[in-house]
């Protein structure tokens, strides 16, 4: 089974590098048909990954790039899916919690992601034969295994912090009425499964459909550490190379007893 380590985190970094020219600089942001923000570092960023992964040989589905067809993919085992920056609502305010995503599917799974958020100066790695790695500024790579664990008791949940609907609300608020002790914290982009994966906090709930290549990278980080998610409506992992690239309502999650508590309370 082939993984592309080097290849992936070279290649963030690289897209990285370029998204942080215009990072709290004076740039046009321009708005697609769904109402979502695009930028000059979205694009030049999707033109570094898009050229090299080429070189793979395998087809690419990424949200800055002409989409190809269903008829046409739907029997694809193994693709790319990339998001060459996630949380550019994020990233247009100025702050900082914006993304790289790369992704491989493979048989409508992710298998293999990086997740780098430059302006954090961190970088997620994971692949599901080999675990998941953090790398710091200086290039250091840690496993995810060794991390400690810096949750605090009860229940800690993370939800979007651009995207957060009246559904997703609801769950939350179902939540807490029944569990005591709980700490929800907002945060954007596709760190949210990294966080999952790290240890930092117990379950991310997302009620209301997203693009697939929104999450691709980061299920890919949390599944190599470990981790699931989860369609809530069905308890089974997500599926990949839907009709529409869009996720169905779902769970994420590291810790299986937290899961089974909360799944109690959501499908209730």
């Amino acid at each position: 089974m082939k993984f592309y380590r080097k290849i992936l985190i070279e290649l963030a970094k690289r897209a990285g590098e370029e998204i942080l020219k215009y990072y709290q600089k004076d740039f046009v942001t321009k708005y697609k048909s769904d109402n979502s923000p695009v930028t000059i570092a979205d694009i030049l960023a999707n033109n570094i990954i898009v050229t090299e992964l080429n070189k793979t040989g395998l087809k690419i589905i990424s949200e800055e790039s002409s989409q190809i067809k269903y008829d046409e993919r739907k029997d694809l085992t193994e693709y790319w899916l990339v998001d060459p920056l996630d949380g550019t609502k994020q990233f247009v305010k100025g702050e900082n919690e914006f993304t790289v995503n790369i992704a491989l599917i493979r048989k409508n799974k992710p298998v293999e992601g990086v997740v780098y958020a430059p302006a954090l100066k961190k970088l997620y790695y994971g692949n599901i034969k080999e675990g998941a790695f953090l790398y710091d500024f200086n290039g250091k790579e840690v496993s995810m295994k060794s991390l400690p664990s810096i949750k605090t008791e009860g229940l800690s949940m993370i939800v979007s912090k651009s995207h957060l609907n009246e559904k997703t609300a609801n769950v939350v608020s179902k939540i807490k009425s029944e569990i005591l002790d709980v700490n929800v914290c907002s945060v954007g982009s596709s760190l949210k499964f990294c966080r999952i994966a790290e240890g930092s906090y117990d379950i991310y709930p997302r009620i209301g459909t997203i693009s697939e290549w929104d999450i691709g990278a980061g299920n890919a980080v949390l599944s190599s550490a470990g981790g699931w998610v989860k369609d809530i409506n069905t308890g089974n992992e997500i599926v990949y190379n839907s009709y529409d690239l869009r996720t169905p309502d779902f769970i994420a999650y590291l810790d299986e007893d937290k899961y089974d508590l909360i799944e109690k309370i959501v499908s209730a």
